[in-house]
């Protein structure tokens, strides 16, 4: 399903071929083998398999973090060749600045940029504050916030410089689970309401059912896709739901 609220925004993404490797005690550690994945405008996909098989080697090359050995990675139809703001990437801890206050750090993206005291970034920063809660922290350090706050800190500074794909790097995997479970809930509201191609790591099977349109299931190292599962369920979904549950039977089979 395509987001509704994508309002014909760009965010396709494309793998076609990728191989990656790096050198471990001077040897080559492959890590993907031949990956070719499509993803959609507008729509969620999350990646799930064995730790340390490559989900986030994958996102780091669809960031243009880093380059592949073999392959290619198009956005848009036009090949990455390093970092650019339409694609925001939230990781699993939320480097938050500690000197900076939660204003200072979600208006990062403008101020690199730029034009951080222009009236349209001064909106958007109180915008996607509001949005994610923290409207009564905004003066907060990092050092004052709760994981959970932290990482909506994050979310907020990831989407606003209205990024047409978000980078997903397990963002919910160190909070407790009544944090991620609201957390959850956030980040189908964001997504809805934002209009992104949202691509997530994570390795609990039911968030990603919770979440996705797609579930790309993959091998260990070196990794390649075995299995790719639309997830056709009304939203919001709920575990109990028997498709959910028949999803979830398959996706672990195929991990252990």
């Amino acid at each position: 399903m395509v987001n509704e609220n994508q309002h014909g925004r760009a965010g396709a993404v494309d793998v076609i071929g990728v191989t990656q490797a790096f050198r471990n005690h001077g040897k080559p550690l492959p890590v993907l083998d031949e990956v070719d994945l499509s993803v959609k405008p507008g729509t969620f996909v999350s990646l799930i398999g064995p730790s340390g098989c490559g989900k986030s080697t994958l996102l780091r090359l669809i960031a243009g973090l880093d380059m592949p050995v073999d392959g290619k990675v198009y956005v848009d139809g036009r090949i990455v060749t390093g970092p650019d703001p339409r694609r925001g990437l939230v990781f699993q801890d939320p480097t938050l600045l500690p000197w900076l206050d939660v204003e200072h750090n979600v208006g990062l993206g403008p101020t690199v940029q730029g034009h951080r005291d222009d009236d349209e970034s001064i909106r958007r920063i109180d915008e996607m504050i509001d949005m994610v809660g923290l409207d009564n922290f905004r003066h907060a350090l990092p050092s004052e916030l709760s994981g959970g706050m932290a990482q909506r800190a994050s979310l907020a500074r990831a989407l606003v410089t209205r990024p047409e794909i978000l980078l997903l790097d397990e963002p919910l995997g160190k909070l407790d689970a009544l944090t991620r479970s609201t957390l959850q809930g956030e980040l189908e509201r964001l997504w809805r309401t934002q209009g992104f191609t949202g691509i997530m790591v994570t390795h609990d099977v039911d968030e990603a059912l919770l979440l996705s349109d797609r579930v790309v299931v993959f091998s260990p190292r070196p990794a390649h896709i075995v299995a790719d599962f639309p997830v056709a369920l009304d939203r919001p979904r709920t575990q109990d739901d028997p498709q959910f549950r028949e999803l979830r039977h398959k996706i672990l089979g195929l991990l252990f």
